[in-house]
């Protein structure tokens, strides 16, 4: 024991410092990794002080005190680098870094040791290490190629566990970058694994960085006979139609250029993450055939014969349409009053519409002067009554809906949707203005017809569209119609 050294002294401010070592680490959790190398530092210093055995070489006992030490400061620079490490990049840095600095760091200090306590000659061994070292970089060239190109990509982060990133030609999410490669869950949820030499020797596209959301391109022709703002428009209309896309920022629409068979068109929208844009994709693919088809806008074909082949075919179902459309026609009691030149001159007014499972054909409150027959398909209506959209009806081929906003202007009652997909014949305004212009007496049958028909719907409750509407006699209720028909059509 050295002179100055007394039991009853040491050994309580050793516990007490312990204690409050506890203490601290117990407030500050990362700091427990501390805790055991500084009471291991603790107790050799207090052994150091109190055991003067002559006996036991100085050398060996400043080694036995100073190893804890090393420990001990070799955790604390882990620390401090895992502090600045998550400043900078705002994540905690990768494992295989903090083991790299950590085994650099022992060598040293386990060098430095034995140089100046044990007497160990270091040059020697360095010499020895270096021959050594290039015969092994030699053998190893591949794995230490792996393990400095892992430490390259950790320091750099160019991506993080989590992101959508393409490495050459393969693309996937990052599970893991190990010492020796990165892995990756790719789009069919199989895992690949590419070595960190090889990823360091590609560029890497991350999807996910520098921030959401991410963006999207498509690009498609529209032939020549199609207006440009019209193709916008139906284009911005499909889009509000796909959940994926973002609203803001907005889709972003615009010509790129006139080629050989059509008009480019170029689609830039934002889905909140990478993994998102097929799902967007798909469904924005789906809509335009139907979205285009409705408005008559077509995607021509590159080669002629096949063109030439595909108008024989239209012209063909077109007579097949129209067949069907006279037909259903005739069933419907709303045009009982024409005749068949009549008859026929509201047929070829018709527009023939296609629209997807789903869709909204017309919303509740929404203006519009479109009367709708069903051809394929069916459609569901429903009201919002009470604060809850209530399901009224089921309507299939052959019925119809839409009849009042197309001869009074009256605002829709109820809304529409798709059930199926959906064939609708169509008719506005503007196609039936001339009929009831040449013969206005139609509109006399036509508004007694209505008025029947809302009576009998309204009493039985069963009408969708129906408004009640108990203060008016039938015969009230006609001349209101007919009054509003007038006007509306300028009779």
């Amino acid at each position: 024991m050295r002179p100055w050294a007394n039991p009853v002294v040491v050994i309580p401010v050793a516990l007490a410092v312990l204690l409050a070592a506890a203490r601290v680490a117990r407030l500050r959790p990362p700091l427990r990794l501390l805790l055991a190398p500084f009471a291991a530092t603790v107790v050799a210093l207090v052994l150091f002080l109190l055991w003067d055995d002559p006996r036991m070489p100085t050398g060996w006992l400043a080694v036995v005190v100073l190893v804890p030490v090393l420990v001990l400061l070799v955790r604390a620079s882990i620390l401090v680098f895992q502090a600045l490490f998550r400043k900078r990049q705002g994540s905690p840095p990768p494992s295989l870094l903090d083991s790299v600095i950590a085994v650099v760091l022992y060598g040293m200090g386990a060098g430095f040791l034995a140089h100046r306590f044990l007497g160990v000659e270091l040059t020697p061994f360095l010499a020895t290490s270096a021959v050594v070292g290039a015969v092994v970089g030699l053998a190893l060239q591949d794995t230490l190629g792996n393990l400095f190109a892992g430490i390259a990509l950790h320091t750099e982060a160019p991506f993080r566990v989590g992101d959508w990133v393409r490495v050459g030609e393969q693309e996937g999410r990052v599970e893991q970058v190990s010492w020796r490669a990165m892995r990756l869950r790719t789009w069919y949820e199989d895992t690949l694994t590419i070595p960190n030499n090889h990823v360091a020797r590609f560029p890497i596209l991350n999807y996910s960085r520098p921030r959401e959301p991410h963006s999207r391109l498509l690009v498609m022709g529209v032939n020549y006979h199609t207006p440009p703002n019209k193709v916008l428009s139906v284009l911005a209309g499909l889009l509000e139609q796909v959940p994926e896309v973002s609203r803001s920022p907005e889709p972003l629409l615009r010509i790129v250029g006139y080629h050989d068979f059509a008009i480019q068109y170029e689609v830039r929208y934002f889905v909140a993450g990478y993994e998102d844009y097929r799902r967007a994709e798909g469904e924005i693919h789906r809509l335009i055939w139907y979205h285009f088809r409705r408005h008559g806008i077509e995607i021509p074909f590159p080669v002629r014969n096949v063109y030439l082949h595909q108008m024989e075919s239209t012209s063909e179902a077109r007579d097949g349409v129209a067949t069907r459309l006279t037909r259903s026609l005739r069933a419907i009691d709303l045009f009982r009053p024409l005749n068949e030149e009549e008859l026929g001159a509201a047929a070829a007014r018709f527009r023939h519409l296609h629209y997807a499972a789903g869709e909204p054909i017309i919303d509740e409150g929404s203006s519009g002067d479109s009367f709708f027959v069903i051809d394929r398909g069916e459609v569901e209506v429903s009201k919002t009554i009470g604060g809850a959209s209530r399901r009224l009806a089921r309507l299939m081929e052959g019925q119809f809906f839409g009849e009042m906003a197309l001869l009074t202007g009256e605002s829709r009652a109820a809304r529409v949707v798709a059930a199926t997909d959906v064939d609708l014949f169509t008719i506005d305004k503007a196609g039936f203005h001339d009929i009831l212009v040449a013969n206005p007496a139609i509109a006399v049958d036509i508004s007694t017809i209505l008025a029947e028909r809302r009576e009998a719907l309204s009493q039985a409750q069963e009408d969708p569209t129906a408004r009640s509407d108990t203060a008016v006699t039938r015969g009230e209720l006609k001349e209101k119609i007919l009054d509003r028909i007038r006007r509306y059509f300028g009779l």
